[in-house]
Protein backbone atom coordinates (compact mmCIF):
# COMPACT_ATOMS: atom_id res chain seq x y z
CA UNK A 1 0.00 0.00 0.00
CA UNK A 2 1.34 3.53 -1.14
CA UNK A 3 2.31 5.89 1.54
CA UNK A 4 -0.26 8.41 2.80
CA UNK A 5 0.94 11.61 2.61
CA UNK A 6 1.26 13.76 6.39
CA UNK A 7 2.60 17.22 6.38
CA UNK A 8 1.32 18.71 9.92
CA UNK A 9 2.36 22.69 11.07
CA UNK A 10 2.51 23.14 14.55
CA UNK A 11 1.42 26.32 16.12
CA UNK A 12 2.86 27.17 19.04
CA UNK A 13 0.32 28.79 21.75
CA UNK A 14 1.06 32.20 22.59
CA UNK A 15 -0.60 34.44 25.81
CA UNK A 16 -4.12 35.78 25.20
CA UNK A 17 -3.08 39.95 24.08
CA UNK A 18 0.80 39.05 23.88
CA UNK A 19 0.84 37.58 20.16
CA UNK A 20 2.89 41.11 18.92
CA UNK A 21 6.17 39.63 21.32
CA UNK A 22 6.33 36.39 19.78
CA UNK A 23 8.09 36.55 16.01
CA UNK A 24 6.27 35.43 12.53
CA UNK A 25 7.86 32.55 10.96
CA UNK A 26 8.34 29.09 10.26
CA UNK A 27 11.18 26.84 11.94
CA UNK A 28 11.80 23.90 9.40
CA UNK A 29 12.95 20.26 9.55
CA UNK A 30 16.42 20.62 10.33
CA UNK A 31 19.79 18.05 11.35
CA UNK A 32 21.75 17.89 14.04
CA UNK A 33 24.38 15.72 14.01
CA UNK A 34 24.59 13.18 17.31
CA UNK A 35 28.31 13.26 18.07
CA UNK A 36 28.02 10.62 20.65
CA UNK A 37 27.52 7.90 17.55
CA UNK A 38 31.29 7.76 15.96
CA UNK A 39 30.98 4.54 13.85
CA UNK A 40 30.12 5.28 10.01
CA UNK A 41 27.22 3.29 8.20
CA UNK A 42 28.31 1.62 5.48
CA UNK A 43 26.07 1.18 2.58
CA UNK A 44 26.53 -1.14 0.04
CA UNK A 45 24.79 -0.31 -3.44
CA UNK A 46 24.38 -2.15 -6.46
CA UNK A 47 21.66 -2.37 -9.18
CA UNK A 48 22.10 -2.86 -13.18
CA UNK A 49 22.09 0.14 -15.80
CA UNK A 50 22.07 -0.41 -19.98
CA UNK A 51 22.61 -4.16 -18.81
CA UNK A 52 25.50 -3.64 -16.88
CA UNK A 53 25.82 -3.61 -13.07
CA UNK A 54 26.85 -1.04 -10.72
CA UNK A 55 28.45 -1.36 -7.53
CA UNK A 56 30.02 0.32 -4.84
CA UNK A 57 30.28 0.66 -1.30
CA UNK A 58 30.10 4.05 0.54
CA UNK A 59 30.57 5.23 4.47
CA UNK A 60 28.16 7.67 5.89
CA UNK A 61 28.82 9.69 8.68
CA UNK A 62 27.25 7.86 11.53
CA UNK A 63 26.59 11.11 12.96
CA UNK A 64 24.57 12.47 10.29
CA UNK A 65 22.29 9.76 9.97
CA UNK A 66 21.71 9.29 13.70
CA UNK A 67 20.81 12.95 13.82
CA UNK A 68 18.48 13.12 11.04
CA UNK A 69 16.73 9.95 11.99
CA UNK A 70 16.26 11.91 15.34
CA UNK A 71 15.17 15.11 13.94
CA UNK A 72 11.63 16.62 13.85
CA UNK A 73 10.00 16.10 10.73
CA UNK A 74 7.45 18.54 11.27
CA UNK A 75 6.94 22.16 10.78
CA UNK A 76 6.65 24.60 13.68
CA UNK A 77 4.59 27.79 12.45
CA UNK A 78 4.78 30.35 15.13
CA UNK A 79 3.46 33.96 15.47
CA UNK A 80 0.93 35.14 13.04
CA UNK A 81 2.47 33.25 10.25
CA UNK A 82 -0.16 32.22 7.81
CA UNK A 83 -0.83 28.55 7.55
CA UNK A 84 0.31 28.05 4.42
CA UNK A 85 3.09 30.26 4.19
CA UNK A 86 5.65 26.82 5.13
CA UNK A 87 4.41 24.94 2.05
CA UNK A 88 6.63 25.84 -1.10
CA UNK A 89 9.47 24.96 1.24
CA UNK A 90 8.78 22.21 3.26
CA UNK A 91 9.97 19.60 0.78
CA UNK A 92 13.07 21.17 -0.33
CA UNK A 93 14.12 21.98 3.15
CA UNK A 94 14.76 17.94 3.89
CA UNK A 95 17.22 18.43 0.54
CA UNK A 96 18.84 21.66 0.99
CA UNK A 97 19.31 20.57 4.98
CA UNK A 98 23.66 21.67 4.54
CA UNK A 99 24.70 18.95 7.17
CA UNK A 100 23.94 16.66 4.07
CA UNK A 101 26.28 18.82 1.58
CA UNK A 102 29.31 16.31 2.58
CA UNK A 103 27.38 13.06 2.05
CA UNK A 104 25.92 14.42 -1.30
CA UNK A 105 29.44 15.08 -2.57
CA UNK A 106 30.77 11.42 -1.55
CA UNK A 107 27.50 9.75 -3.13
CA UNK A 108 27.58 12.01 -6.57
CA UNK A 109 31.48 11.39 -6.41
CA UNK A 110 30.52 7.52 -6.64
CA UNK A 111 28.10 8.38 -9.38
CA UNK A 112 30.39 10.88 -11.43
CA UNK A 113 33.18 7.72 -11.55
CA UNK A 114 30.38 5.51 -13.20
CA UNK A 115 29.57 8.34 -15.73
CA UNK A 116 33.31 8.97 -16.95
CA UNK A 117 33.86 5.46 -17.17
CA UNK A 118 30.80 4.31 -19.16
CA UNK A 119 31.24 8.36 -21.38
CA UNK A 120 27.38 9.12 -20.15
CA UNK A 121 26.01 12.40 -21.94
CA UNK A 122 23.82 14.29 -19.41
CA UNK A 123 20.23 12.45 -20.25
CA UNK A 124 22.10 9.19 -19.26
CA UNK A 125 23.72 10.55 -16.20
CA UNK A 126 20.14 11.64 -15.47
CA UNK A 127 18.63 7.94 -16.19
CA UNK A 128 21.68 6.26 -13.85
CA UNK A 129 20.55 8.31 -10.73
CA UNK A 130 16.89 7.89 -11.12
CA UNK A 131 17.46 3.87 -11.87
CA UNK A 132 19.69 3.68 -8.62
CA UNK A 133 17.07 5.84 -6.91
CA UNK A 134 14.03 3.19 -8.26
CA UNK A 135 15.69 0.11 -7.72
CA UNK A 136 15.87 1.06 -3.70
CA UNK A 137 13.00 -0.96 -1.93
CA UNK A 138 9.81 1.08 -1.86
CA UNK A 139 8.53 0.55 1.93
CA UNK A 140 5.96 2.25 3.72
CA UNK A 141 6.62 2.86 7.17
CA UNK A 142 3.46 2.14 9.35
CA UNK A 143 4.36 4.21 12.36
CA UNK A 144 5.64 7.06 11.02
CA UNK A 145 4.56 9.10 7.53
CA UNK A 146 6.78 12.07 7.91
CA UNK A 147 9.27 12.70 4.91
CA UNK A 148 13.00 11.26 5.86
CA UNK A 149 16.21 13.11 5.10
CA UNK A 150 17.37 12.12 1.88
CA UNK A 151 20.77 10.58 3.68
CA UNK A 152 18.63 8.35 5.87
CA UNK A 153 16.74 6.82 2.89
CA UNK A 154 20.03 6.18 1.40
CA UNK A 155 21.38 4.55 4.67
CA UNK A 156 18.53 2.26 4.87
CA UNK A 157 18.28 1.65 1.43
CA UNK A 158 14.24 1.75 1.21
CA UNK A 159 11.65 4.38 1.78
CA UNK A 160 8.40 5.27 0.40
CA UNK A 161 7.10 7.93 -2.43
CA UNK A 162 8.33 10.66 -0.67
CA UNK A 163 11.02 9.48 1.05
CA UNK A 164 12.93 8.34 -2.72
CA UNK A 165 11.56 11.39 -4.62
CA UNK A 166 13.53 13.55 -2.20
CA UNK A 167 16.77 11.22 -2.28
CA UNK A 168 16.39 11.57 -6.45
CA UNK A 169 15.50 15.19 -6.16
CA UNK A 170 18.85 16.26 -3.84
CA UNK A 171 21.23 14.32 -6.48
CA UNK A 172 19.88 15.82 -9.51
CA UNK A 173 19.67 19.34 -7.90
CA UNK A 174 22.90 18.98 -6.73
CA UNK A 175 24.50 18.37 -10.20
CA UNK A 176 23.08 21.37 -11.36
CA UNK A 177 19.48 20.09 -13.17
CA UNK A 178 16.24 21.88 -12.51
CA UNK A 179 13.83 19.51 -10.56
CA UNK A 180 10.49 20.08 -9.04
CA UNK A 181 8.52 17.90 -5.99
CA UNK A 182 5.28 16.86 -7.78
CA UNK A 183 2.90 16.43 -5.03
CA UNK A 184 -0.61 15.01 -5.81
CA UNK A 185 -2.81 16.01 -2.73
CA UNK A 186 -6.47 13.70 -3.70
CA UNK A 187 -3.86 10.84 -4.42
CA UNK A 188 -1.79 11.09 -1.79
CA UNK A 189 1.21 10.59 -3.96
CA UNK A 190 4.70 12.24 -4.24
CA UNK A 191 6.74 12.03 -7.58
CA UNK A 192 9.67 14.32 -9.24
CA UNK A 193 9.54 16.60 -12.33
CA UNK A 194 12.56 16.88 -14.55
CA UNK A 195 12.72 20.00 -16.55
CA UNK A 196 12.14 18.90 -20.33
CA UNK A 197 10.78 20.72 -23.20
CA UNK A 198 9.50 17.38 -24.93
CA UNK A 199 7.69 15.23 -22.54
CA UNK A 200 6.80 17.36 -19.77
CA UNK A 201 3.89 15.79 -17.61
CA UNK A 202 0.47 18.58 -18.00
CA UNK A 203 1.24 21.94 -18.21
CA UNK A 204 4.35 21.54 -15.40
CA UNK A 205 7.11 22.18 -17.72
CA UNK A 206 8.41 18.69 -15.88
CA UNK A 207 9.06 15.36 -16.98
CA UNK A 208 7.01 13.02 -14.29
CA UNK A 209 9.95 10.33 -13.11
CA UNK A 210 8.00 7.69 -10.61
CA UNK A 211 10.55 6.51 -8.24
CA UNK A 212 8.64 3.90 -6.51
CA UNK A 213 8.76 1.55 -9.18
CA UNK A 214 11.14 1.12 -12.24
CA UNK A 215 10.58 3.05 -15.25
CA UNK A 216 10.96 5.46 -17.91
CA UNK A 217 11.87 9.31 -17.51
CA UNK A 218 8.49 10.95 -18.97
CA UNK A 219 6.16 7.92 -18.29
CA UNK A 220 3.38 8.74 -15.54
CA UNK A 221 2.36 5.45 -13.49
CA UNK A 222 -0.92 3.39 -15.26
CA UNK A 223 -2.06 3.53 -12.15
CA UNK A 224 -0.72 2.99 -8.12
CA UNK A 225 -0.76 0.85 -5.55
CA UNK A 226 -4.08 0.21 -4.79
CA UNK A 227 -5.23 0.44 -8.53
CA UNK A 228 -5.37 4.25 -7.94
CA UNK A 229 -5.05 6.73 -11.15
CA UNK A 230 -3.51 10.21 -11.00
CA UNK A 231 -6.08 12.88 -12.06
CA UNK A 232 -5.51 15.63 -9.86
CA UNK A 233 -3.18 18.60 -11.08
CA UNK A 234 0.01 18.23 -9.06
CA UNK A 235 1.64 20.74 -6.86
CA UNK A 236 5.11 22.07 -8.03
CA UNK A 237 7.40 22.84 -5.92
CA UNK A 238 10.62 23.46 -7.26
CA UNK A 239 13.94 22.33 -5.94
CA UNK A 240 17.12 25.32 -5.83
CA UNK A 241 19.59 23.43 -8.12
CA UNK A 242 20.29 24.64 -11.60
CA UNK A 243 18.69 24.90 -15.20
CA UNK A 244 19.51 21.46 -16.92
CA UNK A 245 17.19 19.69 -18.43
CA UNK A 246 16.45 16.21 -20.05
CA UNK A 247 16.57 15.91 -23.60
CA UNK A 248 15.60 12.47 -24.71
CA UNK A 249 12.20 13.05 -23.91
CA UNK A 250 11.35 12.32 -27.49
CA UNK A 251 13.31 9.08 -27.68
CA UNK A 252 11.19 8.11 -24.90
CA UNK A 253 7.65 8.97 -26.13
CA UNK A 254 8.47 6.98 -29.35
CA UNK A 255 9.17 4.27 -27.13
CA UNK A 256 6.04 4.64 -24.86
CA UNK A 257 4.42 5.14 -28.53
CA UNK A 258 5.56 1.92 -30.10
CA UNK A 259 4.07 -0.24 -26.79
CA UNK A 260 1.00 1.88 -27.30
CA UNK A 261 0.54 0.67 -30.15
CA UNK A 262 1.89 -3.27 -30.23
CA UNK A 263 -0.44 -3.85 -27.21
CA UNK A 264 -3.19 -2.26 -29.66
CA UNK A 265 -2.63 -4.65 -32.54
CA UNK A 266 -1.74 -7.12 -30.20
CA UNK A 267 -5.10 -7.28 -28.80
CA UNK A 268 -6.95 -7.35 -32.41
CA UNK A 269 -5.02 -9.85 -33.67
CA UNK A 270 -5.82 -11.75 -30.87
CA UNK A 271 -9.14 -11.53 -31.30
CA UNK A 272 -8.70 -12.42 -34.71
CA UNK A 273 -6.94 -15.73 -33.75
CA UNK A 274 -9.78 -16.67 -31.31
CA UNK A 275 -12.15 -16.55 -34.28
CA UNK A 276 -9.54 -18.10 -36.43
CA UNK A 277 -9.09 -20.98 -33.91
CA UNK A 278 -13.23 -21.52 -33.95
CA UNK A 279 -13.39 -21.27 -38.06
CA UNK A 280 -10.45 -24.36 -38.10
CA UNK A 281 -11.92 -26.11 -35.45
CA UNK A 282 -15.27 -26.84 -37.74
CA UNK A 283 -12.96 -26.80 -40.70
CA UNK A 284 -11.21 -29.64 -38.92
CA UNK A 285 -14.22 -31.41 -38.23
CA UNK A 286 -15.39 -31.26 -41.87
CA UNK A 287 -12.02 -32.50 -43.16
CA UNK A 288 -11.83 -35.67 -40.59
CA UNK A 289 -15.71 -36.16 -41.75
CA UNK A 290 -14.63 -36.17 -45.55
CA UNK A 291 -11.51 -38.42 -44.59
CA UNK A 292 -13.76 -40.90 -42.74
CA UNK A 293 -16.40 -41.18 -45.89
CA UNK A 294 -13.76 -41.67 -48.45
CA UNK A 295 -12.35 -44.26 -45.81
CA UNK A 296 -15.79 -45.96 -45.77
CA UNK A 297 -16.41 -46.11 -49.63
CA UNK A 298 -12.89 -47.41 -50.59
CA UNK A 299 -13.27 -50.66 -47.54
CA UNK A 300 -16.62 -51.25 -49.30
CA UNK A 301 -15.09 -51.25 -52.88
CA UNK A 302 -17.21 -47.99 -54.39
CA UNK A 303 -14.56 -47.03 -56.24
CA UNK A 304 -17.16 -44.89 -58.41
CA UNK A 305 -18.38 -42.94 -55.70
CA UNK A 306 -14.92 -42.72 -53.80
CA UNK A 307 -13.27 -40.81 -57.04
CA UNK A 308 -15.83 -38.21 -57.14
CA UNK A 309 -15.37 -36.86 -53.75
CA UNK A 310 -11.88 -37.04 -53.65
CA UNK A 311 -11.53 -33.66 -55.11
CA UNK A 312 -13.98 -31.95 -52.45
CA UNK A 313 -11.70 -33.48 -49.77
CA UNK A 314 -8.65 -32.12 -51.53
CA UNK A 315 -10.08 -29.11 -51.78
CA UNK A 316 -11.22 -28.99 -48.04
CA UNK A 317 -7.82 -29.79 -46.47
CA UNK A 318 -6.56 -27.41 -49.24
CA UNK A 319 -8.53 -24.70 -47.31
CA UNK A 320 -7.73 -25.76 -44.04
CA UNK A 321 -4.03 -25.76 -44.88
CA UNK A 322 -4.41 -22.36 -46.09
CA UNK A 323 -6.66 -20.89 -43.39
CA UNK A 324 -3.91 -22.70 -40.65
CA UNK A 325 -0.92 -21.15 -42.72
CA UNK A 326 -2.70 -17.27 -42.10
CA UNK A 327 -3.28 -18.18 -38.27
CA UNK A 328 0.07 -18.95 -37.34
CA UNK A 329 1.14 -15.90 -39.46
CA UNK A 330 -1.54 -14.22 -36.73
CA UNK A 331 0.23 -15.90 -33.94
CA UNK A 332 3.71 -15.04 -35.31
CA UNK A 333 2.84 -11.43 -35.91
CA UNK A 334 1.27 -11.60 -32.17
CA UNK A 335 4.70 -12.77 -30.55
CA UNK A 336 6.44 -10.05 -32.41
CA UNK A 337 4.29 -7.42 -30.74
CA UNK A 338 4.56 -9.00 -27.62
CA UNK A 339 8.71 -8.86 -28.14
CA UNK A 340 8.18 -5.31 -28.41
CA UNK A 341 5.93 -4.93 -25.12
CA UNK A 342 8.35 -6.96 -23.44
CA UNK A 343 11.52 -5.03 -24.60
CA UNK A 344 9.88 -2.22 -23.57
CA UNK A 345 9.11 -3.06 -19.86
CA UNK A 346 12.50 -4.87 -19.77
CA UNK A 347 14.78 -1.83 -21.30
CA UNK A 348 13.56 0.78 -18.86
CA UNK A 349 17.05 0.86 -17.20
CA UNK A 350 18.23 1.26 -20.98
CA UNK A 351 16.59 4.38 -23.02
CA UNK A 352 19.38 4.29 -25.45
CA UNK A 353 19.64 0.62 -26.36
CA UNK A 354 15.34 0.14 -26.10
CA UNK A 355 15.01 3.35 -28.26
CA UNK A 356 17.34 1.50 -31.21
CA UNK A 357 15.38 -1.61 -31.27
CA UNK A 358 11.71 0.22 -31.22
CA UNK A 359 12.90 2.42 -33.84
CA UNK A 360 11.87 0.85 -37.27
CA UNK A 361 8.26 -0.57 -35.62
Amino acid sequence: MKRALVIVALLLATASGCSSLVPDGVIYPSITPDTSVTEPRTVDVAFTFEGQPVAFSLAVDGALYAGASAAEKQVIRFGNARANDWIEDYFPAFITEEHQLAFYDALLGEFRAVRDQRGLDTDRYIELLTTYVQSITYHVDPDDLSPKFPVETFVESMGDCDDKTLLLAALLSREGYDVSVLMFEPEEHVALGIRSADIAYLDTGYAFVETTVPGYIGQAPESLEGDITLTSEPRVFAVAGGHGTYTAGSQVAAILDARARAIDEASRIADDIVTADSALSLLEAEVQTAREQLESLQSSGRIAEYNSRVDRFNALVAEYNHDLQERNQLAARHNELAAIDRTVIDGVTDRRGTFAVIASF
